[in-house]
Protein backbone atom coordinates (compact mmCIF):
# COMPACT_ATOMS: atom_id res chain seq x y z
CA UNK A 1 0.00 0.00 0.00
CA UNK A 2 1.22 3.83 -0.62
CA UNK A 3 1.91 5.61 1.75
CA UNK A 4 -0.01 8.76 -0.05
CA UNK A 5 -3.38 7.59 -0.66
CA UNK A 6 -5.23 10.78 -0.03
CA UNK A 7 -3.98 14.68 -0.36
CA UNK A 8 -4.63 17.98 0.83
CA UNK A 9 -3.92 20.93 -1.92
CA UNK A 10 -3.53 24.55 -0.30
CA UNK A 11 -4.20 26.69 -3.20
CA UNK A 12 -6.45 26.39 -6.42
CA UNK A 13 -4.03 28.16 -8.42
CA UNK A 14 -2.30 27.07 -11.50
CA UNK A 15 -0.01 24.93 -9.07
CA UNK A 16 -2.48 23.56 -7.13
CA UNK A 17 -5.00 22.64 -10.24
CA UNK A 18 -2.24 20.71 -12.05
CA UNK A 19 -1.48 19.21 -8.97
CA UNK A 20 -4.76 17.92 -8.21
CA UNK A 21 -5.36 16.78 -11.75
CA UNK A 22 -1.95 14.75 -12.12
CA UNK A 23 -2.38 13.38 -8.18
CA UNK A 24 -6.18 12.08 -9.08
CA UNK A 25 -4.88 10.72 -12.61
CA UNK A 26 -2.92 8.65 -10.47
CA UNK A 27 -5.71 7.21 -8.07
CA UNK A 28 -4.47 9.46 -5.13
CA UNK A 29 -7.80 11.17 -3.52
CA UNK A 30 -7.06 15.21 -3.45
CA UNK A 31 -9.08 17.93 -1.84
CA UNK A 32 -8.67 21.37 -2.89
CA UNK A 33 -9.35 24.44 -1.00
CA UNK A 34 -8.89 27.96 -2.09
CA UNK A 35 -9.04 31.26 -0.31
CA UNK A 36 -10.57 33.05 -2.90
CA UNK A 37 -14.34 32.88 -3.23
CA UNK A 38 -14.06 32.94 -6.97
CA UNK A 39 -11.56 31.82 -10.04
CA UNK A 40 -10.94 35.67 -10.87
CA UNK A 41 -7.60 35.60 -11.35
CA UNK A 42 -5.19 38.83 -10.97
CA UNK A 43 -2.92 39.13 -14.03
CA UNK A 44 -3.29 39.90 -18.10
CA UNK A 45 -1.24 37.12 -19.95
CA UNK A 46 1.52 34.15 -19.03
CA UNK A 47 3.93 32.37 -21.44
CA UNK A 48 3.28 28.59 -20.87
CA UNK A 49 6.70 27.43 -22.01
CA UNK A 50 8.05 24.27 -24.29
CA UNK A 51 8.89 22.82 -20.50
CA UNK A 52 5.81 23.29 -18.71
CA UNK A 53 3.88 22.02 -21.91
CA UNK A 54 6.18 18.95 -21.76
CA UNK A 55 4.62 18.27 -18.11
CA UNK A 56 1.33 19.09 -18.91
CA UNK A 57 1.21 16.15 -21.52
CA UNK A 58 0.86 14.42 -18.60
CA UNK A 59 -2.96 16.04 -17.69
CA UNK A 60 -4.17 15.73 -21.21
CA UNK A 61 -4.69 19.79 -21.58
CA UNK A 62 -1.76 20.68 -24.15
CA UNK A 63 -4.54 20.97 -26.99
CA UNK A 64 -6.69 22.82 -25.37
CA UNK A 65 -4.04 25.30 -24.40
CA UNK A 66 -2.49 25.90 -27.80
CA UNK A 67 -6.32 26.11 -29.38
CA UNK A 68 -6.94 29.05 -26.89
CA UNK A 69 -3.53 30.47 -26.37
CA UNK A 70 -1.31 31.91 -29.40
CA UNK A 71 2.02 31.14 -31.10
CA UNK A 72 3.36 31.84 -33.97
CA UNK A 73 4.44 28.84 -36.20
CA UNK A 74 8.20 29.35 -36.44
CA UNK A 75 8.35 29.61 -32.69
CA UNK A 76 10.24 33.08 -32.63
CA UNK A 77 10.38 36.11 -30.69
CA UNK A 78 11.88 39.32 -31.37
CA UNK A 79 13.47 42.59 -28.74
CA UNK A 80 13.54 46.15 -30.38
CA UNK A 81 14.89 49.20 -29.04
CA UNK A 82 12.54 51.76 -27.46
CA UNK A 83 11.80 53.22 -31.14
CA UNK A 84 10.72 49.85 -32.26
CA UNK A 85 13.38 49.11 -34.29
CA UNK A 86 14.11 45.26 -34.50
CA UNK A 87 17.43 44.50 -32.41
CA UNK A 88 17.16 40.67 -32.92
CA UNK A 89 14.97 37.51 -33.63
CA UNK A 90 15.26 34.01 -31.75
CA UNK A 91 13.89 30.51 -32.39
CA UNK A 92 13.11 28.86 -29.41
CA UNK A 93 13.08 24.78 -29.62
CA UNK A 94 9.97 22.80 -29.14
CA UNK A 95 10.85 20.70 -26.11
CA UNK A 96 7.47 19.10 -25.72
CA UNK A 97 7.80 17.56 -29.16
CA UNK A 98 7.65 18.63 -32.57
CA UNK A 99 3.93 18.71 -33.11
CA UNK A 100 3.99 21.32 -29.48
CA UNK A 101 4.63 25.15 -30.19
CA UNK A 102 7.90 26.13 -28.14
CA UNK A 103 5.52 28.45 -26.65
CA UNK A 104 1.97 29.17 -26.02
CA UNK A 105 1.36 32.87 -24.58
CA UNK A 106 -2.24 32.65 -22.82
CA UNK A 107 -4.22 34.64 -20.98
CA UNK A 108 -4.03 33.48 -17.61
CA UNK A 109 -7.43 33.22 -16.65
CA UNK A 110 -7.90 31.18 -20.01
CA UNK A 111 -5.41 28.93 -18.21
CA UNK A 112 -7.05 28.39 -14.98
CA UNK A 113 -9.97 27.59 -16.39
CA UNK A 114 -8.22 24.71 -18.71
CA UNK A 115 -6.48 23.65 -15.85
CA UNK A 116 -9.42 23.66 -13.61
CA UNK A 117 -11.92 21.63 -15.85
CA UNK A 118 -8.82 18.89 -16.36
CA UNK A 119 -8.89 18.90 -12.15
CA UNK A 120 -12.83 18.43 -12.28
CA UNK A 121 -12.89 16.16 -14.89
CA UNK A 122 -10.44 13.70 -13.32
CA UNK A 123 -12.90 14.01 -9.70
CA UNK A 124 -11.28 16.46 -7.71
CA UNK A 125 -13.41 19.08 -5.86
CA UNK A 126 -12.28 22.75 -4.93
CA UNK A 127 -13.95 24.44 -1.54
CA UNK A 128 -13.61 27.81 -2.17
CA UNK A 129 -13.72 30.60 0.32
CA UNK A 130 -11.81 28.11 2.43
CA UNK A 131 -8.08 27.94 3.65
CA UNK A 132 -6.47 26.17 6.43
CA UNK A 133 -6.05 27.78 10.32
CA UNK A 134 -3.90 24.95 11.39
CA UNK A 135 -1.52 21.97 11.25
CA UNK A 136 -0.66 18.96 13.36
CA UNK A 137 1.73 17.36 11.77
CA UNK A 138 3.02 14.71 13.82
CA UNK A 139 5.63 11.95 12.61
CA UNK A 140 4.49 9.52 14.70
CA UNK A 141 0.93 9.64 13.52
CA UNK A 142 1.52 9.29 9.79
CA UNK A 143 -0.79 11.52 9.17
CA UNK A 144 -1.15 15.29 8.98
CA UNK A 145 -4.59 16.47 11.23
CA UNK A 146 -5.33 19.99 9.28
CA UNK A 147 -8.70 23.10 10.49
CA UNK A 148 -10.27 24.72 7.94
CA UNK A 149 -11.47 28.25 8.34
CA UNK A 150 -15.08 26.64 7.75
CA UNK A 151 -14.99 25.05 10.60
CA UNK A 152 -14.27 21.60 9.92
CA UNK A 153 -10.89 19.53 10.38
CA UNK A 154 -10.00 16.25 8.84
CA UNK A 155 -6.53 14.34 8.28
CA UNK A 156 -4.21 13.52 5.34
CA UNK A 157 -0.79 11.93 4.32
CA UNK A 158 0.49 14.58 2.42
CA UNK A 159 -0.32 18.65 2.46
CA UNK A 160 0.79 20.66 -0.13
CA UNK A 161 1.15 24.35 -0.09
CA UNK A 162 0.42 25.32 -3.45
CA UNK A 163 -1.06 29.16 -2.17
CA UNK A 164 1.36 31.45 -3.80
CA UNK A 165 3.90 34.29 -2.04
CA UNK A 166 1.81 34.64 0.92
CA UNK A 167 1.54 30.82 1.54
CA UNK A 168 -0.35 30.09 4.79
CA UNK A 169 0.94 26.53 4.40
CA UNK A 170 4.78 28.31 4.57
CA UNK A 171 4.09 30.59 7.44
CA UNK A 172 2.29 27.50 10.11
CA UNK A 173 5.32 24.94 8.80
CA UNK A 174 8.26 27.38 8.44
CA UNK A 175 7.63 30.16 10.31
CA UNK A 176 6.71 33.23 8.58
CA UNK A 177 8.66 34.72 5.52
CA UNK A 178 8.87 37.67 4.21
CA UNK A 179 8.67 38.45 0.40
CA UNK A 180 12.05 39.84 -0.77
CA UNK A 181 11.41 43.20 -2.75
CA UNK A 182 13.68 42.86 -5.76
CA UNK A 183 13.72 46.72 -7.21
CA UNK A 184 11.11 46.31 -9.88
CA UNK A 185 7.47 47.48 -10.50
CA UNK A 186 5.72 45.87 -13.72
CA UNK A 187 1.94 46.31 -15.03
CA UNK A 188 -0.10 44.24 -17.02
CA UNK A 189 -3.05 45.15 -19.26
CA UNK A 190 -5.29 43.41 -21.91
CA UNK A 191 -5.77 44.92 -25.15
CA UNK A 192 -7.55 44.40 -28.47
CA UNK A 193 -4.89 42.87 -30.94
CA UNK A 194 -4.01 44.85 -34.14
CA UNK A 195 -3.80 42.78 -36.97
CA UNK A 196 0.23 43.85 -37.45
CA UNK A 197 1.22 42.27 -34.34
CA UNK A 198 2.36 39.32 -35.00
CA UNK A 199 5.15 38.00 -33.12
CA UNK A 200 6.16 38.83 -29.33
CA UNK A 201 8.15 41.62 -29.47
CA UNK A 202 10.13 43.06 -26.14
CA UNK A 203 11.63 46.43 -26.40
CA UNK A 204 14.38 48.28 -24.10
CA UNK A 205 14.46 51.54 -22.71
CA UNK A 206 16.18 53.44 -20.58
CA UNK A 207 15.81 51.44 -17.11
CA UNK A 208 12.78 50.71 -18.46
CA UNK A 209 11.79 47.30 -20.65
CA UNK A 210 7.93 46.52 -22.36
CA UNK A 211 6.29 43.76 -23.83
CA UNK A 212 4.07 42.95 -26.54
CA UNK A 213 2.57 39.55 -26.07
CA UNK A 214 -0.32 38.45 -28.31
CA UNK A 215 -2.11 35.67 -26.24
CA UNK A 216 -4.77 34.99 -28.44
CA UNK A 217 -5.90 35.94 -32.39
CA UNK A 218 -8.04 38.80 -30.98
CA UNK A 219 -6.10 39.85 -27.22
CA UNK A 220 -2.68 40.96 -26.01
CA UNK A 221 -0.93 41.74 -23.31
CA UNK A 222 1.07 44.91 -23.02
CA UNK A 223 3.28 44.68 -19.90
CA UNK A 224 5.67 47.03 -18.77
CA UNK A 225 8.71 47.31 -15.97
CA UNK A 226 10.36 49.61 -14.07
CA UNK A 227 12.70 49.73 -11.86
CA UNK A 228 11.73 51.65 -8.27
CA UNK A 229 13.59 52.17 -5.44
CA UNK A 230 10.88 51.06 -2.86
CA UNK A 231 7.67 48.97 -3.28
CA UNK A 232 5.49 51.56 -2.59
CA UNK A 233 1.60 50.89 -3.19
CA UNK A 234 -0.08 53.14 -5.63
CA UNK A 235 -3.78 53.38 -6.14
CA UNK A 236 -5.33 52.98 -9.44
CA UNK A 237 -6.06 56.61 -10.43
CA UNK A 238 -2.10 57.09 -10.07
CA UNK A 239 -0.59 54.56 -12.32
CA UNK A 240 -1.80 55.64 -15.61
CA UNK A 241 0.05 58.69 -15.32
CA UNK A 242 3.32 57.12 -13.79
CA UNK A 243 2.65 54.85 -16.97
CA UNK A 244 2.40 57.61 -19.46
CA UNK A 245 5.22 59.59 -17.89
CA UNK A 246 7.52 56.51 -17.57
CA UNK A 247 7.13 54.70 -21.33
CA UNK A 248 6.44 58.56 -23.07
CA UNK A 249 10.28 57.60 -24.90
CA UNK A 250 8.67 54.36 -26.59
CA UNK A 251 7.74 54.27 -30.45
CA UNK A 252 6.75 51.95 -32.98
CA UNK A 253 3.50 49.76 -31.94
CA UNK A 254 4.44 49.62 -28.26
CA UNK A 255 4.43 53.46 -27.65
CA UNK A 256 1.14 53.81 -29.95
CA UNK A 257 -0.48 51.10 -27.29
CA UNK A 258 0.94 53.20 -24.39
CA UNK A 259 -0.82 55.98 -25.98
CA UNK A 260 -4.04 54.29 -26.00
CA UNK A 261 -4.22 53.58 -22.21
CA UNK A 262 -6.86 55.21 -20.79
CA UNK A 263 -9.03 54.67 -17.42
CA UNK A 264 -11.19 52.86 -19.02
CA UNK A 265 -8.56 49.78 -18.96
CA UNK A 266 -8.14 47.76 -16.24
CA UNK A 267 -4.18 47.57 -15.06
CA UNK A 268 -2.71 45.85 -12.77
CA UNK A 269 0.73 47.58 -11.03
CA UNK A 270 2.34 45.01 -8.46
CA UNK A 271 5.79 45.36 -6.51
CA UNK A 272 8.23 42.03 -8.40
CA UNK A 273 9.07 40.22 -5.41
CA UNK A 274 10.98 36.81 -4.37
CA UNK A 275 10.90 34.09 -2.46
CA UNK A 276 13.94 31.91 -1.46
CA UNK A 277 12.96 29.51 0.97
CA UNK A 278 15.72 27.58 2.64
CA UNK A 279 15.60 23.76 1.66
CA UNK A 280 14.50 21.56 2.08
CA UNK A 281 10.85 22.98 0.75
CA UNK A 282 9.16 19.75 3.03
CA UNK A 283 8.47 19.44 6.92
CA UNK A 284 7.71 15.62 7.84
CA UNK A 285 4.52 15.47 5.49
CA UNK A 286 3.99 18.99 4.30
CA UNK A 287 5.64 20.18 0.93
CA UNK A 288 5.90 23.82 -0.38
CA UNK A 289 5.59 24.36 -4.27
CA UNK A 290 5.46 26.99 -6.45
CA UNK A 291 5.97 31.04 -5.95
CA UNK A 292 5.06 29.59 -2.15
CA UNK A 293 8.87 27.93 -1.97
CA UNK A 294 10.65 30.17 -4.93
CA UNK A 295 8.67 33.01 -6.50
CA UNK A 296 11.27 34.32 -9.35
CA UNK A 297 11.37 37.71 -11.08
CA UNK A 298 9.25 37.25 -14.55
CA UNK A 299 12.40 38.14 -16.51
CA UNK A 300 12.42 34.61 -17.89
CA UNK A 301 8.84 34.11 -17.79
CA UNK A 302 9.72 30.62 -15.65
CA UNK A 303 7.53 31.33 -12.44
CA UNK A 304 4.52 29.08 -13.92
CA UNK A 305 6.73 26.81 -15.48
CA UNK A 306 8.66 25.99 -12.34
CA UNK A 307 5.14 25.36 -10.57
CA UNK A 308 4.25 23.33 -13.01
CA UNK A 309 7.14 21.30 -12.92
CA UNK A 310 6.96 21.03 -9.43
CA UNK A 311 3.66 19.18 -9.17
CA UNK A 312 3.97 16.86 -12.08
CA UNK A 313 7.14 15.24 -10.71
CA UNK A 314 6.13 15.34 -7.64
CA UNK A 315 2.94 13.16 -9.09
CA UNK A 316 5.27 11.18 -10.82
CA UNK A 317 7.49 10.38 -7.46
CA UNK A 318 4.34 9.32 -5.28
CA UNK A 319 3.17 7.21 -8.20
CA UNK A 320 6.22 5.20 -8.65
CA UNK A 321 6.03 4.11 -4.46
CA UNK A 322 7.93 4.14 -1.81
CA UNK A 323 8.06 5.65 2.10
CA UNK A 324 7.39 9.76 2.11
CA UNK A 325 10.49 10.54 3.57
CA UNK A 326 12.50 9.47 0.37
CA UNK A 327 10.05 10.47 -2.32
CA UNK A 328 10.11 14.04 -0.72
CA UNK A 329 14.39 14.15 -0.38
CA UNK A 330 14.71 12.70 -4.02
CA UNK A 331 11.77 15.51 -5.20
CA UNK A 332 13.75 18.12 -3.21
CA UNK A 333 17.31 17.40 -4.94
CA UNK A 334 15.46 17.14 -8.26
CA UNK A 335 13.88 20.76 -7.72
CA UNK A 336 16.23 22.50 -5.81
CA UNK A 337 19.18 23.48 -8.53
CA UNK A 338 17.22 23.99 -11.23
CA UNK A 339 14.56 26.19 -9.25
CA UNK A 340 17.62 27.98 -7.86
CA UNK A 341 18.88 28.52 -11.53
CA UNK A 342 16.34 30.22 -12.92
CA UNK A 343 15.49 32.68 -9.70
CA UNK A 344 19.56 33.68 -9.85
CA UNK A 345 19.54 33.96 -14.22
CA UNK A 346 16.25 35.47 -14.35
CA UNK A 347 17.43 38.22 -11.54
CA UNK A 348 20.37 38.45 -13.54
CA UNK A 349 18.91 39.53 -17.09
CA UNK A 350 16.65 41.70 -14.95
CA UNK A 351 19.35 43.76 -14.07
CA UNK A 352 21.16 43.69 -17.41
CA UNK A 353 17.99 44.58 -18.92
CA UNK A 354 17.52 47.53 -16.52
CA UNK A 355 20.56 49.20 -16.34
CA UNK A 356 20.95 53.15 -15.88
CA UNK A 357 23.42 55.68 -16.84
CA UNK A 358 25.48 57.08 -19.71
CA UNK A 359 25.95 54.27 -22.39
CA UNK A 360 24.21 51.94 -20.73
CA UNK A 361 21.08 51.26 -23.25
CA UNK A 362 23.54 51.49 -26.06
CA UNK A 363 25.73 48.73 -24.67
CA UNK A 364 22.52 46.38 -23.97
CA UNK A 365 21.38 46.46 -26.94
CA UNK A 366 24.53 45.71 -28.62
CA UNK A 367 24.73 42.71 -26.37
CA UNK A 368 20.84 41.22 -27.49
CA UNK A 369 21.97 42.09 -30.73
CA UNK A 370 24.98 39.93 -30.76
CA UNK A 371 23.35 37.22 -27.85
CA UNK A 372 20.57 36.95 -28.01
CA UNK A 373 19.81 33.34 -29.94
CA UNK A 374 22.82 31.88 -28.15
CA UNK A 375 21.39 32.96 -24.74
CA UNK A 376 18.07 31.54 -25.63
CA UNK A 377 19.95 27.83 -26.70
CA UNK A 378 22.24 27.71 -23.80
CA UNK A 379 18.66 28.23 -21.41
CA UNK A 380 16.67 26.33 -23.27
CA UNK A 381 19.18 23.09 -23.89
CA UNK A 382 18.78 22.88 -19.63
CA UNK A 383 15.00 23.64 -19.64
CA UNK A 384 14.86 20.87 -22.07
CA UNK A 385 16.65 18.42 -19.29
CA UNK A 386 14.49 15.72 -17.79
CA UNK A 387 12.58 17.18 -14.75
Amino acid sequence: MSEVEKVLIVGGGIAGQTCAAALTRRGILCHVVELKDNFEIVGAGMYTQGNALRALLEIGVVEEIVKQGWHRDDDTTQVADSGGNVLARARYPRIAGPSVPAMVPISRRVLHKILHRAAQQAGVATRMGTTITSLMDIPSRGRVDVAFTDGTEDSYDLVVGADGIHSRVRDLSFGPQQPRYTGFVNWRVVLPKPAEVDIVTWMNGNGTTLGVIPISETELYLAGVIRQADNRWYEKHEILPIIRSTFAEYGGVGGQLVAQLDSRHDIVYTPIVEIELAPPWYRNRVVIVGDAAHASTPFWAQGASMAIEDVVLLAQLVEAGGPLSAILSQWMERRLSRCSWVQQGSRQTGEMLHEEGPGMREKMNSYVAAHFQQDVNDRYSRFAEAI
